[in-house]
């Protein structure tokens, strides 16, 4: 279950070693902490005095005011190793994190104070270095502090910086992200003259992007990308109803497409509030006649980058899906020759911004496709995420960041 500690100041506790006889100043030679409460402090102090025994050290438990991030009580999976042991990594939990650090348990490792860490969770990952190691019968046993020396990196995938007081971080939501990863494709149905990849990189607990490889069957696939109107769990939602709205209808022939599309459209204008819409990509590949027949519901224009340097940008043939009662579309066509490469993104590539206010644009886009293009679609895509982080530098992302790259063979 989670817990929420509120307050924007509160009263930390911290280990220092005593002053001796001569002095008042607490020496800086040691320092442990933070701990968000007493008990949490006076248990670590036992197993500290443990290991260094009265004669050697005298440590004092002391109170500090001061401001600092919020504290979340969630259980999540992770993985440690040591800088100069990095194959050699085993498993824990968290039982507490903040942006800066965590508390672990779980662990079968011994660690030592001030150890550094790699810690894993998900895809991502970061240097941390123990504070404090609970020890003994203390109710911290077999618990480390640890606190992480670029908390930039945002490794837990959470945003604790916007969360007020009376928004409660509930063990829904973290369920509700684990289930949305599933919704996205976890196979790749192989193609003969494609080599394709995807990825979503949600930029909150979860979000409203959605892209999708849809087995057609009979040598074709389609390839979906959606964007839904807003943030959070209502996008999320959404984005939920959609998905299984199209694995239910199935897309699947071009004669029947606008009917298909038309029907989800109503769907979502029916059971939807005004302001949640999709934009929405639908293009359906066959890999002998290398052609794309394509629906683009004011979705922004996919790429064809061509073998020549030219580039067909595929236009809206319809608008918005889910905000107007009637609805309709045309279908388009194009050809993805050998030596192309094809492109779906979403909103959250192009309109990311940096501290300027400038945004990342179609160019910027086009330059990094333009120099990976020879690459594996799967190590495009890093390409393209590695230059939208560096151009945003300290920006937090504002909108999920979804690609869909393929190239032709």
């Amino acid at each position: 279950m989670f817990m929420h500690q509120s307050s924007s100041e509160v009263m930390e506790w911290h280990i220092f070693e005593a002053p001796d006889a001569a002095s008042t100043v607490l020496r800086p030679l040691f320092h442990v902490g933070p701990f968000a409460t007493e008990q949490e402090c006076r248990s670590a102090l036992v197993g500290l005095q443990g290991l260094f025994g009265d004669k050697h050290r005298k440590l004092e438990v002391r109170q500090q005011a001061r401001r600092r991030e919020k504290r979340i009580w969630i259980k999540l999976s992770i993985t440690l190793a040591r800088l100069d042991h990095p194959d050699k990594d085993w498993a824990a939990y968290t039982v507490d994190i903040s942006s800066k650090g965590g508390r672990l348990a779980g662990s079968n490792e011994t660690v030592q104070l001030g150890e550094f860490l790699n810690i894993r969770y998900g895809q991502r990952e970061a240097v941390f270095r123990v504070v404090w190691v609970g020890l003994g019968d203390s109710p911290t046993a077999g618990q480390i502090g640890v606190e992480c020396l670029t908390p930039e990196t945002n490794i837990w995938d959470l945003d604790l910086s916007q969360r007020t007081d009376d928004e409660p971080l509930m063990q829904e939501i973290v369920v509700a992200r684990a289930v949305q990863r599933w919704l996205f494709p976890r196979e790749k149905p192989p193609l003969r003259t494609l080599d394709y990849s995807g990825k979503c990189v949600q930029s909150r607990t979860v979000g409203g992007d959605y892209y999708d490889f849809l087995n057609l069957g009979e040598g074709r696939l389609g390839f979906i990308l959606a964007d839904i109107a807003g943030k959070g769990v209502a996008a999320a939602l959404l984005m939920a109803n959609l998905q299984g709205n199209i694995h239910t209808c199935g897309c699947a022939d071009r004669a029947k497409l606008p009917s298909i599309l038309a029907a989800l459209n109503h769907h979502l204008y029916e059971h939807s509030e005004a302001n949640r819409y999709a934009a929405f990509f639908f293009g359906c590949y066959n890999d002998d006649a290398r052609s794309l027949v394509y629906v683009n519901c004011g979705h922004s224009p996919p790429l064809v980058l061509r073998k020549n340097r030219s580039v067909e940008r595929l236009e809206a043939t319809a608008t918005v899906l889910g905000m107007f009662g009637t609805w309709e579309c045309s279908v388009a066509e194009t050809h993805i020759e050998s030596g192309d490469l094809f492109t779906i993104f979403s909103d959250g590539v192009t309109e990311a911004a940096a501290s300027s206010g400038d945004e990342f644009g179609e160019q910027r886009l086009l330059s990094i496709l333009e120099q990976s293009r020879n690459l594996e679609s799967s190590r495009i895509l890093p390409s393209v995420e590695q230059a939208v982080e560096e151009f945003r530098a300290q920006e937090r992302p504002q909108d999920d960041l979804t690609l869909v790259v393929a190239r032709a063979q």
